[in-house]
Order: structure tokens, then sequence, then C-alpha cells
């Protein structure tokens, strides 16, 4: 039985997504931990903190070497943290130059908190790789869609006209935002940690300083000051991420409510059945896309509103993080997945959509009307007579622009004022405007 349905057999294919998840296993946390100790090995043989016989000792040594999880279990559960054990194994592997200068200077965090950047960089590689194509297929959409009428709708009731590919565009400008952020963290927020005992990496001597330095460039990462009590990395990971989903859980949810029964704006070609109800086609991937978005969102907090890190290092709230971070990317991992699902099903029903857009007598062109008397009539009187004109066309049934014109003798072509291709004009200029936005931040 799993523990999470994340990672649950039963469950893999609702909540799964094993590229993720092989970044957090034992095995992927083993080597990128080992991948640190033999950079550090090899930094400071360059300069001169080990000699150099001992640095290359370590990485021929080293070089295929992969403990098991089985081979330092015993060891973390007794130390609280893995490093001590893997060190002690690893000596076995080199000489006695090799093993006396192996994770020399450092401390258990610099190594775990290290290797943990290293998978996090793997993870928002796949991440940019997923985000870049959902924006993309959603991009298509808007331009597809960009002048195709729809209800605008604002508290939960139809408000004016706008089109279809507007409300596409919104859903993706701020994916493109997230996606913008996540490879500035790439650049320059996936850093180093390299503190030695307390943070000064006084066992280091002068030269401290230059290896927090070298050990970034030979590993691919940003250089910082050491940051075992500021948490700031994973701080910045874990509100992308909260943007991320809180993104994506508005896609799923204006499709559920887009695809319901009585409003049928938008099908999905990929549908749920019911187990006794045969005409159901039941929305779940909006449904997982809302469930998992909500259960990552849920985690980012617990990470930036996580009880602070006291004094120079805290054991405590640090085993806290192993505990929320791999759930967190599994869960936004999936949740893009789902995304990409989601939208390769969409089947927009424009026809539906116009309808409902101009439906009611036209009552969602009422500001429009409004706004275009008021240079005959004044403000305060324009929206009295719209007022009044709504008011019959609910009694009535009656389209609104019969009840205007009986009202108002003011020279407006009222059919052209309600043609939907003049109406949604200012919402495909805004579509155009908003995908210029994201093509650059994307590009």
């Amino acid at each position: 039985m799993a523990i999470s349905p994340l990672d649950s057999p039963l469950y893999a294919d609702l909540f799964g997504d094993p590229d993720t998840a092989r970044h957090f296993e034992a095995s992927a946390e083993i080597a990128a931990m080992v991948d640190v100790e033999v950079a550090l090995a090899r930094v400071q043989g360059r300069l001169g903190v080990i000699p150099e016989d001992a640095a290359q000792a370590i990485a021929a040594g080293l070089a295929g070497c992969a403990p098991t999880a089985g081979n330092i279990r015993a060891g973390t559960a007794a130390a609280g943290v893995p490093v001590p054990a893997l060190v002690a194994h690893l000596r076995k592997n080199l000489p006695s130059a090799g093993a006396d200068h192996l994770h020399f200077g450092a401390t258990s965090q610099d190594i775990v908190d290290t290797g943990l950047m290293l998978r996090l960089q793997r993870v928002l590689e796949l991440f940019d790789r997923r985000l870049a194509a959902l924006v993309d297929a959603l991009v298509a959409l808007a331009v597809e869609h960009r002048a195709t009428p729809m209800a605008g709708r604002t508290r939960g009731q139809v408000s004016t006209p706008v089109s279809f590919g507007l409300r596409v565009a919104n859903w993706t400008l701020p994916l493109a935002r997230t996606l913008a952020d996540l490879r500035a963290i790439c650049r320059t927020g996936l850093t180093v940690q390299l503190g030695g005992a307390s943070g000064d990496l006084s066992a280091m001597g002068p030269q401290g300083n230059a290896v927090c330095k070298a050990l970034a460039g030979e590993l691919g990462l940003a250089p910082a000051h050491p940051w075992m009590a500021d948490r700031w990395p994973l701080a910045n990971v874990a509100n992308a991420l909260a943007a991320l989903v809180g993104a994506l859980e508005k896609i799923g949810a204006d499709v559920m409510l887009s695809t319901r029964s009585e409003i049928g704006e938008l099908r999905l070609s990929a549908a749920g059945g019911s187990s006794t109800m045969p005409q159901k086609q039941n929305p779940v991937a909006a449904e997982t896309l809302i469930a998992l978005t909500r259960h990552a969102a849920a985690l980012s907090t617990q990470l930036v509103t996580a009880p602070a890190h006291t004094e120079e290092r805290d054991g405590a709230a640090w085993m806290g993080e192993w505990l929320v971070l791999p759930q967190l990317f599994a869960a936004c991992g999936a949740s893009l997945l789902r995304a990409q699902d989601l939208v390769t099903a969409l089947e927009p029903q424009c026809e539906r959509m116009s309808e409902i857009a101009f439906g009611d007598g036209g009552l969602a062109l009422a500001e429009r009307f409004s706004f275009a008397l008021v240079p005959h009539v004044g403000r305060a009187q324009a929206q009295e007579l719209v007022k009044q004109a709504a008011m019959e066309t609910r009694a009535s049934g009656r389209p609104l622009v019969d009840c205007l014109t009986e009202l108002s003798d003011a020279p407006l072509d009222w059919r052209a004022l309600a043609d939907p291709t003049s109406v949604c004009e200012p919402a495909a200029a805004m579509t155009d405007a908003r995908l210029a936005e994201i093509r650059a931040l994307t590009s």
C-alpha cells in the first residue's frame, strides 16, 4: 500500500509523474551527494586546500561508486542525516590519502543541500519543457479563437461579451510569467550551499570563499553565501511553484464550469464515465488538475511559512523540508501533465458560446448600448433608458435593441452596435496584446 496517492500503483495514471519522482528516489539523492563530494575534492585540489593527488584519488576511487540506501540506512537513522554514513562508506573505496581528505572542511548540510540543488535543477528543466509546451498549445488555441464570441462572466453572472481567445490568453499569461520566473531561478537561484560546521568555512582557511565559488562553477550552480538557516533558495522555488499551480487551477476550474451540462461551452474529447449513468461525461482531467494543484499549493505554503531555522543550523526545521519537498514537486509535475491532457482534449463549442453571449434578448449588450447613448442623452439618462429597456426585455422576451429604439430616438445604428464581430473587436485586440506579452516573456 502506498502512503501517498502520488506514488500509488493504483492511482499512477491519475496522480503519478514517474519522470519527476525518479529525481527524489534514494538512488538519485545518493548519486547527487556523491557528485558533490567529488566536485568539492576537485576544486579543493586545484586551490591547494587538499593535496592534488588526494583529489585525484577521490575522483578516481568514486567514479561509478553507487552506494545503496541499504548501505547507509542505519547510519542515517542514527545521525538524522545520511552524510556521515555515506562518507564512511565512500572512504572504504579510497586509499588513505583520498580517505583522509574526502569531505574536507564540509558539513552534512553542505552535501545534502547542494545535492538537492542539483536534483531540483534537473526537475526544473523537466518542468520548463512541459510548461513551454503547455504555453505553446494555449497560445495556438488563443490565436484560433481570438475573436470567437463568448459570454464574459463576473461573480458567476453573464456580464458582457468577450472572446474565448481572451479567456485562453488570460489563462496563459500567468503561466508565461511563471515560466520566466523558473528560468530566472535556474540561472541564479539554484545555489551551492557550502558553509562548514557553523557557516564560516573556517576549516578551509582563507580559501573558503574561493572554494565555494569554484564548487558552484564545477556543478553548474550559482555561488552564494551559506544559507543554512536562511532558506531563501527553497522559498523562491516554492513561491514560483505556488504561482504555477494557482494558474493551472484556474484553467481546471474554468473548464469545470464551461463543461457543465447546462452551459456546454466546452466539451472534452476524453471524459470519464459513470458506473451507473451511461450518459455521463465527467471532466476527470479538470477534476484531477484541481485536486493536484490545491494539494501542491498547500505544500508550497508549508515551505514558505515553515518555522524559522534557529541559530546557525536547525535539524528539525531541515527535516520538515524533506517531508514536504518531494510531494510538492511530484504534485506540480503531475499537474503539468494533467494540464496538457486537459488542453489537448478541449473542444470549444462556438455556436453555444455565441448563443449564451447574445441570448436573453441581448442583455449582455446593455453596457455597450448605455455608453453609445451617453453623447446623446448624458450618462444618467442613458443608464436609465437601458435599464428600462432591459426590464422590458426580461418581461417580454423581446430583443433589447427593439425595446431601446422604442424608448430613444438617438441617431444610432443599433444593429451595427449589436454585430458580434464589432462587439468582440476589443477582446480580440486585447487577446493580441496578451499574446505579444506572452511571446516576449517566453522568447
